[in-house]
């Protein structure tokens, strides 16, 4: 684990990635999403024991396409499929340097308390396999209807990571948007 970052010392934010992993599950006839139990007590007690889902900070000039990647393999060891959207301009090196253009299913900040983060989020589906948690940072990475998702977030937010809360306000609004008989499936066939 590395060691505590005093970012607001620093004056700075801190980018990091999110994924709302989605699968469909056929007998339920319902859209499943993976959840897990965040778990860094030494350093997150406020949010230690939420609900959440995969994320965490990119690296230095790491693609965020292989960040999202590289953490859903990391807190859950599944490898990622597809991600949506993956929209793109061309990586533009004109000085031995590269810079890039990308869309998101939606961005996300926190502006005040916890960490100044600011993340991307991106839809995705997983290669077929049982999710493992992290050990040293998530417990209980789990499959969840995503009615039952729904329910915790309209009952009982506070069990949820906060970061986490608009982007599930959105997710569930565009979920909102389908035809009603399109519903249970995954947003990810429409994106």
């Amino acid at each position: 684990m590395p060691e505590k970052i005093d970012f607001e010392k620093l004056g700075i934010n801190i980018p990091i990635v999110s994924a709302i992993v989605e699968r469909f599950n056929e007998e339920a006839n319902e859209t499943e999403i993976l959840v897990q139990t965040r778990w860094q007590p030494e350093f997150d007690k406020k949010y230690s024991g939420t609900l959440e889902l995969q994320a965490g900070w990119m690296k230095s000039y790491e693609n965020v396409y292989d960040a999202i990647r590289r953490e859903v393999h990391e807190e859950t060891g599944l490898e990622v499929k597809s991600i949506k959207p993956e929209k793109h301009t061309q990586v533009h090196s004109p000085s031995d340097d590269g810079a890039f253009v990308f869309e998101t299913f939606c961005c996300v900040q926190q502006i005040k308390n916890g960490q100044p983060w600011v993340g991307f989020v991106f839809v995705c589906e997983v290669k077929n396999g049982e999710p493992e948690s992290c050990e040293d940072e998530t417990r209980r990475v789990r499959w969840e209807l995503r009615k039952t998702l729904r329910d915790t977030y309209e009952k009982n937010p506070e069990n949820i990571f906060t970061l986490q809360l608009p982007i599930l306000e959105k997710y569930f609004a565009e979920v909102d948007k389908l035809p009603p008989d399109k519903r249970h499936l995954p947003l990810n066939d429409f994106l």
